[in-house]
């Protein structure tokens, strides 16, 4: 093992240490993220940007196979990196390409010969679905870069080398912002403009994350250049990984709802109101995210190497770090909703009820560290059952019942969705944060309070 710092400096010097360059990348992306939707809203119109936030559930359908292939690669790699187990290490990269060919050759031809049914499904009409299909199609084209790009990225901060992971990061999303209104406009090539300026950037990642490893800079053994399909390998990655997988596949049934809910019972101006502020939500989400993403190798590689002090410990610090975080940053949300909600809209005026919904929105934010927490800390110990049960008893056990409900009733009205999301991402967090402590309990006797 080439660095012992992730096993000898204390919880919250990791945190300092790793958390910064790992919110930085992440606000990268999701300034990446924010910037295409003002690029669409400004550049062509809201119908524009309404049309490509309704290819967002078939996304989260990359991110579920890009999570699978993260989380269980790089889980395995912590752990394996905590105990020294080099030929576990040097199998790492050989399965991780061709299971990304898999996946990403399989999610590109649904998306990409069923672009129209897609849009179908989520309610698209008119200009609205034009546009959506027209960017599908396109953005369908590049997913194994992004597949790959992501998977290989998170083998690196698996290693625990937040820093070099995020000038990956930037240099691809430099690219992105570069080339998309060159694109969009220059070129008049409207929203597949937008998909293909993003291809070229994950393309760029991709290959410059895979030098990475050919160059022979990262902490573990790599071995020699090769393809591989290991059985047993890709039966661990399974094991873990599918609890990613549940969790992107839970959140594309949740975005399918949420979006069909909002097209029956509101109207265009609802949408696009819904997509600003859902928008913006991802947006301030992803720093917060990215303050936790060094928990898995943390807790990995000292939960490999059998430090399960440690791993308690981190935890605690991260947690409170996180919703510290999160209530900073929600703050002038709160105040403003209005002039944050009219960057991504400039046309379209809130009324006082929308100011009021926006704001129950951004209030749940600082729940968000400690269900996060949670499953980052099953995936990162290899607790597939709870890690996956998470996400999937979520959704049966409060988010349909609360749909179900809404829908009967009409309980407050219009604005009805959001409030029920609020207090559903509450009552999750919490029940999260019990099994947490429950589970966690039975390696130590190490007390929470």
């Amino acid at each position: 093992m080439k660095d012992l710092r992730l096993l000898s400096d204390s919880p919250f010097r990791l945190l300092l240490r790793l958390s910064v360059p790992g919110m930085l990348g992440m606000l990268v992306l999701s300034i990446n993220s924010l910037v295409d939707a003002v690029y669409l809203g400004n550049l062509l119109s809201a119908e524009a940007f309404a049309g490509v936030s309704l290819v967002f559930p078939f996304t989260l359908i990359v991110s579920s196979f890009t999570g699978l292939l993260a989380v269980g690669f790089s889980s395995m790699l912590s752990r394996a990196i905590g105990r020294g187990d080099v030929p576990s290490q040097e199998k790492i990269l050989p399965n991780l390409i061709v299971s990304s060919c898999i996946c990403s050759g399989l999610v590109m031809a649904v998306g990409y010969c069923f672009a129209g049914e897609i849009m179908d499904a989520m309610g698209a009409q008119g200009v609205v679905r034009q546009f959506g299909v027209a960017y599908l199609e396109t953005y369908a084209c590049g997913v194994f870069f992004s597949v790959f790009g992501l998977s290989a990225n998170a083998l690196i901060r698996a290693e625990g080398k937040m820093k070099q992971a995020m000038m990956f990061t930037v240099v691809a999303v430099a690219i992105n912002l570069v080339l998309t209104p060159f694109f969009i406009t220059t070129l008049n090539m409207g929203v597949e403009g937008a998909a293909w300026s993003s291809i070229v950037a994950m393309l760029v990642y991709s290959a410059g994350t895979y030098a990475y490893f050919l160059c022979g800079k990262a902490l573990f053994s790599v071995g020699k250049v090769a393809i591989s399909l290991d059985r047993e390998v890709m039966m661990e990655v399974a094991k873990v990984g599918v609890s990613s997988l549940l969790l992107q596949l839970a959140n594309v049934l949740r975005q399918f709802v949420v979006f069909r809910f909002v097209t029956w019972y509101g109207s265009a101006h609802d949408l696009i109101v819904f997509s600003a502020a859902y928008r913006l939500f991802s947006f301030v989400a992803v720093p917060v995210l990215g303050i936790m993403q060094p928990l898995q190798p943390v807790i990995g590689v000292n939960f490999g190497a059998g430090e399960w002090q440690r791993c308690l410990q981190a935890l605690k610090v991260f947690q409170g770090v996180g919703v510290l975080f999160a209530c900073l940053l929600i703050t002038p949300i709160l105040l403003f909703p209005s002039w944050f909600v009219g960057l991504l809209i400039p046309d379209i005026i809130l009324m006082a009820g929308e100011r009021t919904v926006v704001r129950v929105i951004f209030g749940v934010l600082p729940f968000l560290p400690l269900a996060s927490s949670a499953i980052i800390y099953f995936q990162a110990v290899g607790q597939s059952k709870i890690a996956s049960f998470l996400p999937v008893g979520r959704q049966v056990i409060l988010f349909l019942p609360f749909v179900a409900l809404l829908a009967a009733t009409g309980v407050w009205g219009s604005f009805g969705i959001y409030y029920m999301l609020g207090l559903e991402n509450v009552i999750y967090a919490l029940l999260a944060v019990w099994i947490l402590r429950r589970e966690a309990r039975a390696y130590t006797s190490y007390s929470f309070s």
